[in-house]
């Protein structure tokens, strides 16, 4: 054999084990351990989705050899943090931690939202309460309405951003009672909360998680959920219908769910909505969502199945929507 042709035999053995390792990288099952998973979260840090999001990520790493870590991109009411997903590679390294508030920022048109998603996981629905400081002198929503109705636009009624559930709840309710609110949206959660400990605003809308942390300083009013919330120091916080307003029809809290761009392979999504399982099962989340509140969904949806809750979702939110002047789809 010439040494031509043992330069061509070696050289093809050289091809053939790259193809060889190629094939078997590519053949390698979902994920790639040399890969991060990012759940983006569409808030700020602190805000009431982070602090339901990061302990069901610190479960997921038990449940997987890939690195997992949580970015949050905040503005224009979740929607700047779904686009920066939707403009990643539909390959299941990117999640999305949405819900109501990806419902309610493609209705108004902020982004396309649930239309490129698709749906791993539906997690918990926390509550929503209206709640002041109780430096100022209203003991009821009944007293706040009043009011308000005295003095047209003199208090402010903030929320979590207009492109969250928060943000249509403060219109809705606005409208109920005639405008008489100045409805203040502000950047996330964090910053609702700052404003109203710090006086800046009147009253706020906010999930249980975020009145928990703060029951020295606020006084519940009212919760927007048609049932009561099993949280020590909130159980005696009235419902709407209590409250005597029985057919004010406002998102009653903010549900929330871990998606992917649409188009991802079935088998990242699978295995994805896998770990996502365990993790929400786990004793350790378990705990954390009785602790907090929250709520578990009608049933587990994963998969086509949380797609189909979504669309429910979006045919409870869009006539809501629409009343209030919102509707950009």
């Amino acid at each position: 054999m010439n040494k031509r042709v043992v330069l061509v035999v070696a050289v093809a053995v050289v091809l053939a084990a790259f193809a060889f390792a190629a094939g078997q990288k590519e053949g390698t099952s979902w994920p790639d351990p040399e890969k991060t998973i990012t759940v983006v979260v569409p808030y700020s840090a602190g805000g009431g989705t982070d602090r339901v999001i990061r302990p069901l990520v610190e479960q997921m790493k038990k449940y997987t050899e890939a690195n997992i870590v949580v970015s949050n991109i905040s503005g224009a009411g979740s929607s700047m943090g779904t686009n920066e997903v939707l403009n990643l590679p539909a390959d299941g390294y990117t999640l999305l931690a949405g819900g109501t508030h990806t419902v309610s920022a493609t209705l108004q048109g902020l982004t396309e939202g649930y239309k490129m998603l698709e749906g791993i996981a539906g997690l918990n629905w926390d509550p929503f309460i209206i709640a002041v400081l109780k430096t100022r002198p209203w003991n009821s929503m009944k007293d706040l309405v009043e009011a308000a109705k005295k003095n047209p636009g003199t208090i402010s009624l903030g929320n979590a951003g207009m492109g969250g559930a928060t943000g249509v709840a403060s219109v809705a309710i606005n409208l109920a009672f005639g405008k008489v609110f100045n409805v203040t949206p502000f950047q996330g959660g964090k910053d609702l909360r700052a404003n109203v400990l710090g006086g800046h605003a009147d009253v706020g809308i906010f999930s249980q998680s975020e009145i928990l942390a703060n029951q020295d300083a606020l006084r519940p009013l009212v919760i927007l959920y048609e049932k009561h919330s099993a949280l020590p120091g909130l159980k005696d916080v009235p419902t709407l219908k209590e409250a005597g307003f029985e057919n004010l029809k406002v998102p009653g809290g903010s549900f929330r769910a871990l998606s992917v761009r649409a188009g991802t392979p079935d088998a990242a999504k699978k295995k994805l909505a896998e770990i996502v399982g365990k993790a929400y099962n786990s004793p350790e989340y378990q705990s954390f969502m009785t602790d907090n509140g929250l709520l578990p969904p009608p049933q587990y949806y994963e998969l086509e199945k949380l797609d189909a809750y979504f669309q429910e979702l979006v045919a409870a939110f869009t006539p809501i929507m629409d009343e209030a002047g919102l509707l950009r789809e």
